[in-house]
């Protein structure tokens, strides 16, 4: 694995917390923090867009797995059996 050194500044009580978990884990304190900035900022990394997706494709002999996903069954409306 290829790294870079970081030098951070932790409170007391960060680095008093951090130590306690690398010797109840067993892990370095440097996993700890790798694996926390993995947790909490991985799922920001990737900027979501809110909008509309359409998609149109052609086939010639579509695959039934295809098909399935493709369309839904008709949602039953809400008096359709009152009438």
């Amino acid at each position: 694995m290829e790294g870079r050194r970081t030098q951070i500044t932790l409170t007391t009580r960060q680095h008093e917390f951090l130590r306690d978990m690398s010797v109840r884990t067993g892990l370095p304190m440097a996993e700890l923090i790798r694996r926390a900035v993995d947790q909490v900022f991985r799922e920001c990394a990737k900027p979501q867009k809110r909008g509309w997706q359409w998609t149109f494709t052609v086939y010639r002999d579509p695959d039934a797995a295809v098909v399935a996903r493709r369309t839904a069954p008709p949602k039953p409306r809400l008096y359709d059996d009152i009438r």
